[in-house]
Formats: structure tokens, C-alpha cells, sequence
């Protein structure tokens, strides 16, 4: 298996003095710093990437990927969202340079971006493995990186001037939810303590799978029946928290909960905080209960937001409790409002 090659400049001792190696246009190449001295040509490492990075135009999408997510660490909470953009990005166009992506290098590298292959979920056909497209969710975000990274280097004097690029369109908002009978049969069909408690907090709270994942005990107040999603010094972004009332339903599953805590975590597994592997279990819950179709962690979110549509639950109120921007429930929940343009269907009455 070949080595992976380096995407930055990196030094090497060679001939009795260290030189600079690096990578141009699938070409090796190695400049002497003329010094046997490792200090001296850490120094001129930096001087060399400096200027490599300046050169108007010449950069390399994989460079403009580097140093755009690196200035947007201590920024963003969910870093690794833009890293893992910014990885396929570069198998695919990374050895462009930034004044070569237009709009005919974006259409390639969509229409060949494919789920990679998962042994646990492999479809076959004729030919072997079904080639899925990724979701357009994920090509959206991908396509913001590359956006954003060009941006930066036109902003920084890298690029004379940012290409217009078309990305994909905005993915149709879900319709399909969990029902009250479909989230009852979870419940009961569901055995494993710790998804149990990630089910009901999500269940009756309607926080994100970040927020549940992150809640601790000390946020849990019984005394006042508040559950507090807010995280310690965690930076404020568009995903808001809420602090919620306590149904009297969460009150009795978390109390039980409590009482077999082992770590700070309420959603726990092993004494530790469980970090991910919730949308597999929630998988085979499905299966198990036999809804005859497979919701995600993010289903019950939504599933709440349309419970509280189809209750008439005022938009304000509902957005607090969600936590979610009430132009955003308007827009994509009003429609689940029984009575939602049922006075303007009369006027058709003939």
C-alpha cells in the first residue's frame, strides 16, 4: 500500500544539509535551505509555506481547504463537520488550484460523490455494490466549505476574484414523522437502558441528539422539574438550547434512571458518556417495534415539532420550548395544523 503523501511542505535532511520537500502538480520537488542547522530551517519552512500560501492564484485547493478550517478553529463548535467536508473535498479537487475551480469541476465532482461502501447495509446487484449518492444534505454542507474556503483566500489575496458557483438545491423538508402509537411501540419494544433514556428525553423534550448526549445531572433539577440543556461554556451558535419543564412521563423514567447512575452523563453506557452509535440501535429498535420504516435521531425533533402543530400549540411558545427560530415552525410545520388553510379551502366550495 503506497504512502500517503504529505499536503504540506515538510523538511529533509539530505546531502548534509535539510531541504524542503513538497508536492507540485504530482510532481516531487526539494529545495535546499543551504543550513545543517534544524532551528534555521524550521525557519525557513515557515518563510517558504508563507510564501506559498501569498501566491495569487497559484494556491492549491487542498491549501485553501488547511488554511481556512485552521482559522476557524475556536470559532465553530462542530469543527469536525468542516474537516470531514474539507477531506472529501481534497480526494476530489484538491489538486486544483483556486483559480481552476469553476463551475464545470464542481457538476464533476457532484455527480461522482457516492456513499462509500458499508459492509452492514451493502445492497447487491448484478454488478456487485449499488453506488448510492450521498445525501443532498451532505453535498450542501460540502459545497459551503468549498465556497467559504474560496472566499477566504479571496479575502486574504490568494484569488483575484471568487468563482459564482451553482450548488445544489435546497432538499425538500420532511413530512414523515413518528406517531404517538409509532413512539409508544419504541418505548415498549425498547429494552436497553441507556437508548431507553435517550428516547424519552427526546421524546418528550424535543432537544437535539447533542444536547441529550451532552445533559449531566447537575442540569437535571428535580426540585424545580426544569431540565437545563444550556451547556457550561459551550459558545452560543444557531442551535440554541432550552431549559424545559419536566413531564410527569420524564420525571418517572429519569428518576429510575438516577437511581442506576454510575457517571455524571444521565445518557450513559459502561460509566462513560456515550459520544455516538445512537442511530444504529434506534435502527434496530424500529425494526423490533415494526414501524416498517427507519427514523433517525434527528425524526423525534421533528416528530414533537409536528405534535405541537397538530395540537395548536402557539408558534412562540413551541419555539421556546424547541428551542428552534418560530419563521422556521411557520414555514415547515404550520402545514401539520389541522385547521391550516381550511377556511381558505371554503372559498372553493362550489
Amino acid at each position: 500500500m503506497p504512502r500517503k503523501r504529505p499536503d504540506r511542505p515538510f523538511l529533509e535532511f539530505y546531502r548534509g544539509s535539510w531541504s524542503i520537500v513538497w508536492w507540485e502538480e504530482g510532481e516531487r520537488k526539494r529545495s535546499s535551505t543551504g543550513t545543517s542547522s534544524e532551528e534555521s530551517a524550521k525557519r525557513a519552512l515557515t518563510d517558504f509555506e508563507a510564501a506559498l500560501s501569498s501566491r495569487p492564484n497559484g494556491q492549491y485547493l487542498t491549501e485553501a481547504l488547511d488554511v481556512y478550517v485552521k482559522s476557524r478553529e475556536g470559532k465553530v463548535v462542530a469543527l469536525s463537520r468542516l474537516q470531514e467536508a474539507s477531506i472529501r473535498l481534497k480526494e476530489g479537487m484538491g489538486h486544483l488550484r483556486i483559480n481552476q475551480i469553476q463551475q464545470q469541476q464542481w457538476d464533476d465532482y457532484a455527480g461522482n460523490r457516492f456513499r462509500k461502501p458499508n459492509a452492514r447495509s451493502r445492497k447487491a446487484t448484478n454488478s456487485g455494490t449499488e453506488k448510492i449518492p450521498i445525501s443532498a444534505g451532505t453535498l450542501k454542507r460540502e459545497f459551503n466549505v468549498l465556497r467559504a474556503a474560496l472566499r477566504h483566500a479571496w479575502k486574504n489575496q490568494r484569488l483575484d476574484k471568487p468563482p459564482v458557483l451553482e450548488g445544489p438545491g435546497a432538499s425538500a423538508t420532511r413530512d414523515r414523522f413518528i406517531t404517538k402509537a409509532e413512539a409508544r411501540r419504541l418505548l415498549d419494544a425498547c429494552e436497553t437502558p441507556h437508548i431507553r433514556t435517550f428516547l424519552c428525553l427526546a421524546m418528550f423534550t424535543g432537544a437535539r441528539k447533542g444536547s441529550i448526549l451532552s445533559l449531566t445531572w447537575d442540569r437535571v433539577m428535580f426540585d424545580l422539574g426544569r431540565i437545563d440543556f444550556q451547556e457550561p461554556g459551550r459558545k452560543l451558535t444557531a442551535k440554541r438550547r432550552a431549559v424545559v419543564p419536566m413531564t410527569t412521563d420524564l420525571r418517572d423514567e429519569l428518576e429510575a434512571a438516577y437511581q442506576l447512575r454510575t457517571c455524571d452523563y444521565v445518557v450513559e453506557w459502561a460509566g462513560r458518556k456515550v459520544t455516538h452509535g445512537i442511530r444504529w440501535p434506534v435502527k434496530k429498535l424500529a425494526q423490533k417495534a415494526k414501524l416498517g420504516w427507519t427514523p433517525t435521531p434527528h425524526h423525534f425533533k421533528h416528530s414533537v415539532a409536528s405534535w405541537m402543530a397538530m395540537a395548536k400549540v402557539p408558534i412562540d411558545q413551541a419555539a421556546d420550548w424547541l428551542a428552534t427560530d418560530p419563521q422556521t415552525l411557520r414555514r415547515v410545520y404550520r402545514k401539520f395544523d389541522p385547521d391550516y388553510l381550511r377556511e381558505v379551502g371554503s372559498a372553493l366550495k362550489l
